[in-house]
């Protein structure tokens, strides 16, 4: 036996972020073996906006400025890989 396919993010990079505006955006991932989980591992999302381990990036931003956020996919039979997101917030 062996997986559908490589674990892989199908999110390759998240919108602008503007300050007071809320937001909500599901990371998207194929492959592997679900479920998956994801989370922050490196560097930082914007200030008021946090990861849940579902992937779901939600929150209002808080301050302006760019950050990257590294995230860690893991599937169900414990396959893994990182992405590193840019996030602008204005």
């Amino acid at each position: 036996m062996s997986d559908q396919s490589t674990l892989t993010f199908i999110t390759e990079s998240l919108p602008a972020f503007t300050v007071g505006e809320p937001y909500d955006f599901d990371l998207e991932a194929v492959g592997g073996t679900p479920p998956y989980t994801f989370q922050l591992t490196q560097g930082a999302l914007p200030d008021g906006i946090g990861l849940s381990p579902g992937g779901k990036i939600s929150g209002t931003a808080t301050q302006a400025g760019d950050v990257t956020a590294f995230v860690y996919l893991t599937d169900a039979a414990g396959s893994h890989l990182t992405q590193a997101f840019d996030c602008q917030v204005s």
